[in-house]
C-alpha cells in the first residue's frame, strides 16, 4: 500500500504538466486505494498536499519558464505550430508598456478596496478547483493575490475537490460492502 501510496504521490504532483490525463489517472488511484480500505485521512493529506505543493512549485518557477517562451518570438506567419502562434500574439500585446500600465492601474485601485481583495480571493479559489489547469490558474493570479492568501486559495480548493470525492467514495464502497 505504501508503494500505491508513493504512485499516487507522483501521480498528482506530475498532474499540471499533463492535466487530461494525469488527473483522471490521480482520481482512479485514489479510487482504487479507497476501495483498498486506505485511511482517508492520508489520501486527504496526500492529494491536498501534494497538489499544493505542485500549485507553490509552479509559482515560483512561472518567472522562469514564462521567459524562454518569449525567446523563441518569430513571424506568426512563419510558425505553424498554434501554440507558438498565440504565444506570439500575447507577447506582443503584453510589450507594449502603456496596455500593461492600464491593466495594473485598474487592478491595483481595484485591490486597495476591501471587497476587491476578498473577490480577488475567492476567484483564487476557484482557480484551484478543476476547471482550469493549475498552471493557466497560478498565471492568471500571479502578482494579484500574496503568496499567503495563495496557499490558503488553494488549500481550500483543492481539498474542496479532493475531500468530497474521498469520503464520499468510502462512504458508497461501505454501502455497496464493495471489497477487493
Amino acid at each position: 500500500m505504501v508503494f500505491q501510496l508513493f504512485i499516487l504521490w507522483i501521480v498528482i504532483f506530475f498532474a499540471p504538466l499533463v492535466p487530461p490525463i494525469l488527473s483522471p489517472l490521480g482520481y482512479s488511484l485514489t479510487g482504487a486505494l479507497i476501495l483498498q480500505k486506505a485511511n482517508p485521512r492520508i489520501l486527504s493529506f496526500i492529494t491536498v498536499g501534494v497538489a499544493v505543493l505542485t500549485d507553490i512549485i509552479i509559482r515560483k518557477m512561472q518567472n522562469y519558464i514564462i521567459p524562454k517562451f518569449a525567446m523563441r518570438e518569430e513571424h506568426p506567419s512563419k510558425e505553424k505550430n498554434i501554440f507558438a502562434r498565440i504565444m506570439n500574439k500575447m507577447n506582443s500585446y503584453f510589450r507594449k508598456e502603456e496596455r500593461i500600465g492600464r491593466l495594473s492601474v485598474k487592478r491595483e485601485k481595484y485591490l486597495e478596496k476591501r471587497t476587491g481583495r476578498m473577490l480577488t480571493f475567492l476567484f483564487a479559489i476557484f482557480c484551484y478547483i478543476p476547471i482550469l489547469p493549475d498552471i493557466i490558474g497560478t498565471r492568471i493570479l500571479y502578482k494579484k493575490i500574496k503568496f499567503i492568501p495563495f496557499i490558503i486559495a488553494a488549500i481550500i480548493g483543492k481539498s474542496l475537490t479532493h475531500i468530497p470525492f474521498i469520503f464520499l467514495g468510502k462512504s458508497i464502497a461501505q454501502i455497496l460492502h464493495l471489497r477487493i
